[in-house]
């Protein structure tokens, strides 16, 4: 289904015949069914965007025909690629994109077949709100490479002697992939290029990454298609997994933050978790959401009035809630830099939940959406046994869309998810996905419920992830 872009976007699929490598080809035929990179490059590219908006452009009839044939704009290109070696690649640039009535260009090679239409959408979701925010002019795909990289006689990103640094700690370096280049038009024509000053590098895996350049990519592309095609279906899958009431219970953890960030406490020696305080603090822990709700429990802990505390809280934080916010997470963070032990003896794994952590180091397409901070959901991620890094989005994200629906909703209409389930204990987060397409959701009944909700349903919801991941 193609998506409503905000922008006004033409695509240009440039497909020249001929050159110095021979195998550079749109028509040279791939895949099962035959069909040229051309063919296969518009077909993904149909899936993103409406077919009058995609441009093929070349010298070569016999392209135009193909590109006529998909039902997409053919575009005849002035000179051939014998002709344009003679000339700069500004000119080049100026003269594939001038007939081009659109906003804003989209420069697609056809030679990168695995580059498809979960990139494109991503691409697009990014350009637009960097263009929005003024943080970007432009868009770039790259792969990033932790290698040992040498330009001509010298090491480029590293010192070749006894200082040599490991992998992990090399400077990254970014190939240009040349699979996708999105600028304002206008901007094109006016520097002779595609792209500006503020360019976003858009990361892509080493598959998108392949450009068919000779007869040994040729050969290795095709021999790559079925593991293609069952990564795509792998991806077209997520899970979105809440992290606190859900793998860890940490309410004991946010009641001693919340109290030394108020300086109620000074140190955690004076935590007491059996006191009446803490106890009511705790039974209100099913109605919390972003750190910033603890203001107002101890507020209304403080007022006598926390049986009341769900329909006193505010749908939006105060300059006061907020500046608790600030001083909770750094308190946090200070607490888990020097009292560790101390730290994590406050966040429990749920008996049970070392499933779940199985279940993320075998499945990349398992994501963690958390009203929590990225780098404490990662410490204990990590504490517990996870292998992997596993994509975390956290308070900053929930703040940046106001609530987990519009960022699960965001991200599977990004991704081009066709299938996706959401892990919650919170009802209310739940409830606010019902509209969203494409999602099933699960309450997490083992989490911070009121007690007569209680239930440990770990199986059932273990069972509906491995379903769901399974296809």
């Amino acid at each position: 289904m193609v998506k409503e872009n905000i922008m006004n976007f033409g695509i240009v699929i440039p497909a020249q015949l001929g050159g110095k490598t021979y195998e550079r080809n749109p028509l040279q035929p791939f895949g099962k069914k035959g069909k040229t990179l051309l063919e296969w490059k518009i077909n993904q590219v149909k899936k993103v965007f409406s077919e009058k908006d995609i441009f093929v452009n070349s010298a070569s009839d016999e392209v135009l025909e193909i590109a006529k044939s998909c039902g997409v704009n053919a575009l005849k290109r002035n000179n051939t690629i014998d002709v344009e070696y003679n000339e700069s690649w500004g000119n080049v640039i100026h003269d594939i994109v001038k007939d081009i009535d659109r906003e804003h260009i989209v420069w697609i090679s056809p030679t990168h077949p695995f580059m498809n239409e979960i990139d494109y959408s991503k691409a697009i979701s990014i350009y637009e709100n960097g263009i929005n925010e003024s943080t970007y002019d432009s868009l770039m795909s790259v792969f990033k490479m932790d290698d040992y990289i040498w330009i001509g006689d010298k090491a480029a990103n590293y010192s070749a002697d006894i200082n040599q640094v490991s992998r992990e700690d090399l400077a990254p370096t970014f190939k240009v992939t040349n699979g996708l280049f999105i600028r304002e038009k206008s901007k094109i024509l006016n520097d002779k290029y595609y792209l500006g000053d503020n360019v976003y590098k858009l990361e892509v895996d080493k598959l998108a990454s392949q450009d068919i350049d000779s007869k040994d990519d040729v050969i290795i592309a095709e021999s790559l298609i079925t593991h293609y095609e069952n990564v795509k279906r792998s991806n077209q899958s997520i899970i979105f997994l809440d992290f606190d009431g859900v793998i860890v219970d940490s309410a004991k953890e946010a009641y001693a933050m919340a109290l030394l960030s108020t300086g109620r406490i000074k140190t955690l020696s004076e935590l007491d978790l059996e006191s009446d305080h803490a106890k009511r603090f705790l039974n209100q822990r099913c109605h919390i959401g972003p750190a910033w709700n603890y203001y107002y429990l101890l507020k209304a802990i403080d007022e006598n009035k926390d049986e009341l505390f769900s329909e006193l809280l505010p749908n939006g934080a105060g300059k006061e809630a907020k500046k608790f916010q600030e001083h909770f997470f750094a308190t946090r963070q200070v607490i888990r830099n020097h009292f560790w032990d101390e730290w994590l003896a406050l966040n429990e794994l749920y008996e049970g939940s070392r499933a779940f952590i199985d279940l993320i180091n075998q499945n990349n397409n398992i994501v963690i959406v958390t009203t929590k901070d990225a780098p404490s959901v990662k410490a204990l991620l990590g504490k517990y046994g996870t292998d992997r890094e596993v994509t975390i989005y956290d308070a900053k994200a929930y703040e940046d869309f106001g609530c987990k629906s519009l960022f699960i909703d965001d991200y599977i209409k990004s991704n081009c998810i066709k299938k996706s389930l959401f892990i919650d204990d919170s009802m209310s987060h739940l409830e606010k996905c019902n509209w969203v397409e494409n999602l099933n959701t699960i309450q997490a009944k083992w989490g911070y419920l009121p007690q007569e909700d209680y239930s440990d349903n770990k199986e059932e919801v273990i069972d509906l992830i491995v379903s769901v991941l399974n296809g």
